[in-house]
């Protein structure tokens, strides 16, 4: 304890180098790091924000944006999680190891100004069911969700090759879902806003679902023509 006190007492708060050393010899084992907080009053989110310092050089970018919630250093936590780990791992089909990071942001989503347009994507692309619901009411609920989460893909950045990637892969996914929910409650009617709600979705040019599209407007072209009044 006195040891500690003489290394550590005289940095108002603990200095950023202090608090390293302590992280280091810890090792998991935070006792060092409860009296410093406890009895020298040093802000647990000094050690956070440290640890993810630390994390950052190891290139574990999971920890990372933990810790930096941790230091309530939400807006950073945000940002590294979508430059580090989001497309990275829709891309390699690693959506799951996603979730952990996700929930933590979602629970201080207030502080993250481009929540909405940043990892709240994947928070509700993440939450959209592998099964469909039995219900009418559930389906329609779905269908709302599905058409949502497809135009907010929109938004997200679309220039590096992991990006585009990791974007087309969710919206083939999601245009996937919206189609079989439409079979569901609708058979083959309602055409048109089914292919009106598809085209907003981003998803690979040569994919099979263009297929679908392509069918859809010419059965909506025959059925107004079929329909029309010379």
């Amino acid at each position: 304890g006195s040891g500690i006190i003489a290394e550590y007492g005289h940095l108002p708060g603990g200095g950023t180098t202090a608090v390293s050393h302590v992280i280091q010899r810890s090792q998991g084992d935070r006792g060092e790091e409860e009296f410093c907080v406890g009895r020298l009053r040093v802000a647990r989110e000094v050690f956070s924000g440290a640890r993810a310092l630390a994390a950052r050089f190891r290139e574990d970018w999971e920890v990372v944006v933990l810790e930096l919630c941790d230091a309530q250093q939400y807006i950073q936590a945000h940002s590294t999680f979508l430059d580090k780990l989001a497309t990275q791992k829709i891309v390699s089909r690693e959506e799951g190891a996603l979730t952990c990071c996700l929930e933590r942001l979602h629970t201080h989503k207030h502080y993250i100004p481009q929540w909405d347009t940043g990892a709240g994507v994947y928070h509700g692309y993440l939450g959209l069911p592998s099964q469909l619901p039995s219900s009418e009411e559930e389906l329609e609920t779905l269908r709302a969700c599905v058409s949502e989460v497809g135009a907010m893909l929109n938004h997200l950045p679309y220039t590096k090759l992991t990006e585009i990637c990791a974007v087309d892969m969710m919206g083939l996914r999601t245009a996937t879902l919206l189609v079989h929910v439409w079979k569901a409650l609708f058979q083959e009617s309602e055409n048109r806003e089914l292919l009106l709600t598809m085209k907003t979705f981003p998803m690979p040019s040569d994919y099979w679902l263009h297929d679908v599209i392509s069918k859809l407007s010419s059965e909506i072209i025959a059925g107004e023509e079929g329909t029309a009044v010379y």
